[in-house]
């Protein structure tokens, strides 16, 4: 009986552990996945952007029908929502994409890097952030990013010209209809 009480935290932690260190996976037989929705909930992290495109690249495999992206996040990595949002051009199925609630940063990235509709719920509140500098990042590296993100408001939206590029750290916090205005969304959804 002591063996058995000395092991078992050890065979609990290991196993804690061991959940800690172990991928999330998609789950390739959800009904919600296979009714051709993603959904993107909370911030936008290396693992989120790995699940998204998984997923996407899974629907297009199995038809070229379009596929809902539902986004609600804060955003995050804006690493990861550019390899989203390239992979979103890569796959031959058109991807819908819907703001719910917040649509923040990287979030408004996606949204508006939609290659199907692009839409916004009436309540939904679109952000968009200069971008942020954090840690020592090599040098050209900021510059780059800069140049990318300016790059990608040109080609995906209206935004005023006094607003490209975006400065550093500032936010434009936009209501659904005025997201409409600015070329970021098609369309207000009401219900």
């Amino acid at each position: 009986m002591r063996r058995f009480i000395i092991l078992l935290p050890v065979v609990v932690l290991g196993t804690l552990l061991q959940g800690c260190s172990t991928p999330q996976r998609v789950d390739f037989a959800d009904p919600v996945l296979n009714s051709r929705h993603v959904l993107l909930f909370g911030p936008i992290d290396q693992r989120a952007a790995e699940l998204t495109i998984q997923k996407l690249l899974y629907l297009d495999d199995k038809s070229h029908d379009p596929i809902d992206l539902y986004l609600q996040t804060p955003g995050g990595d804006m690493k990861g929502a550019f390899a989203i949002e390239e992979t979103m051009r890569l796959i031959h199925s058109p991807v819908n994409t819907y703001a719910l609630s917040e649509c923040n940063s990287g979030g408004t990235v996606l949204l508006a890097a939609g290659t199907g509709k692009r839409r916004a719920f009436h309540g939904a509140w679109i952000i968009i952030h200069g971008l942020e500098v954090r840690g020592n990042p090599p040098p050209g590296f900021v510059e780059a990013v800069q140049d990318t993100y300016t790059d990608f408001w040109r080609r995906r939206a209206r935004l005023p010209q006094s607003w490209i590029p975006l400065p550093f750290g500032s936010t434009r916090v936009l209501s659904a209809e005025q997201a409409v205005e600015y070329g970021i969304v098609d369309e207000v959804v009401d219900r």
